[in-house]
């Protein structure tokens, strides 16, 4: 079993986030964009190269862990920048497409992650969304984007939540990532890290 470690920008991050989230009851802590990579909403939430591209997917297979801090922000709650423990994820599944893994939701009569880029899988209207891409409120051109890098790394992760926590989760500073792993981890190729270095970030997030 491999930990990786990797960051997200959620919804609350920013002022179009936050009024989204005013307006239409959203988790804070979601991601960000029209197709929500990863997935935290879903069933069996979902990873996939959208964002990452080949950084990450074709590195995991099923059983090891995925571990999402939020980026690096003044979120609610603290004037201190700070990053948020969000979600572990244990990976159950490893498919080859998108349209393997939407097969396989439909099967068990789930609904499609919206990171399942599929024809009949629609993304999300821009107003659940924080449009700060170079695409701004082109929903178009934001998801032929993200149907691109598909095509590039059709990888689908299906997961099971170990943790997650969309609504207040815990803080962690970087005094806290100093102790868990001896440095503070870059999450741009999102590294592997040990086990007992996970387990003492837990124990610092009191989770």
């Amino acid at each position: 079993m491999e930990v990786f470690l990797n960051s997200y920008n959620p919804l609350v991050r920013f002022p179009a986030g936050r009024q989204a989230i005013a307006l239409y009851g959203l988790h804070p802590f979601v991601d960000y964009s029209c197709r929500r990579e990863p997935d935290f909403e879903a069933t069996y939430p979902s990873i996939t190269a959208l964002c990452r591209v080949d950084k990450l997917v074709p590195r995991v297979q099923p059983g090891d862990l995925v571990v999402y801090l939020t980026t690096k922000d003044r979120h609610p709650g603290s004037e201190v920048r700070h990053r948020r423990l969000v979600a572990i994820l244990v990976v159950e599944k490893r498919f080859a497409s998108h349209g393997e893994a939407a097969a396989w939701y439909r099967e068990r009569g789930e609904p499609l992650p919206r990171n399942c880029m599929v024809p009949d899988n629609p993304r999300l209207a821009i107003e659940l969304t924080a449009p700060v891409t170079a695409f701004e409120t082109d929903l178009h051109r934001w998801d032929l984007q993200y149907y691109r890098h598909s095509r590039h790394c059709g990888i689908f992760l299906a997961c099971r939540a170990d943790y997650l926590e969309l609504d207040n989760p815990p803080m962690v500073t970087d005094e806290m990532l100093g102790q868990a792993f001896g440095r503070v981890p870059g999450t741009q190729t999102p590294p592997k890290v040990r086990l007992e270095e996970l387990q003492t970030l837990r124990g610092l997030c009191h989770i």
